[in-house]
């Protein structure tokens, strides 16, 4: 008869909220822990070794790695919401800037085409220092809308593209520069050359 031998005991670390990939919806879930028990007459003694560790849905008792509660649909929802407010602003501005400086109706342009993007209102010593942090990142139009492209949908590109026009054609002529500006950003938003061209066509700008 064996007197020892070893059991693997489980453990309930710690139990919260999180967002469910298999429920698709937020769960409750518990935090577990298995060890390894060295036994004496069937009795747990000590403790020999950890076994791992899961995360364990109480909605359909799947099974993950830690690392599923560190993920938040709203939470990233958020992030990407604020990437998107961040980016058109900047490339606004960066259109603006095409000629070397902004005049009192690209201001207005701006401020105007932010809030119809993001119903916020932009006040002028926020875009003022929005200019001064972008003209320091030295960040270019391609760098600022490809950080923001692969999270945008058609009409969020095409949002982020006809504002830009609306900020070319604040001062009533649109420079090379800002033609320029307007055909490689609607290559950095992929999006399709014939929509493109449709939106410039609507805007009577020159197609690409």
């Amino acid at each position: 008869m064996t007197l020892w031998g070893s059991k693997p005991r489980t453990f309930t670390e710690s139990k919260g909220n999180f967002y469910c990939p298999e429920c698709n919806d937020y769960k409750n879930y518990e935090f577990k822990k298995v060890k390894k028990y060295f036994t004496l007459f069937f009795i747990l003694q000590f403790e020999i070794s950890d076994l791992g560790e899961y995360v364990e849905c109480g909605g359909c008792k799947c099974t993950f790695k830690e690392d599923a509660l560190k993920f938040d649909p709203k939470t990233r929802d958020l992030e990407i919401r604020g990437l998107y407010f961040s980016a058109a602003r900047d490339i606004m501005i960066s259109i603006a800037m095409a000629d070397g400086k902004i005049g009192d109706n690209e201001f207005d342009k701006i401020t105007n085409s932010f809030e119809k993007i993001t119903q916020i209102k932009l006040e002028k010593a926020d875009l003022l220092e929005a200019i001064r942090s972008l003209k320091m990142r030295e960040h270019s139009i391609s760098q600022i809308t490809e950080e923001i492209a692969p999270y945008l949908n058609d009409q969020g590109k095409e949002t982020v593209l006809r504002a830009a026009i609306t900020i070319s054609i604040a001062d009533g002529v649109i420079q090379d520069e800002e033609l320029n500006l307007l055909h490689s950003l609607s290559d950095d938003l992929l999006l399709p050359k014939a929509y493109a061209n449709g939106i410039f066509a609507e805007e009577n700008i020159s197609p690409k």
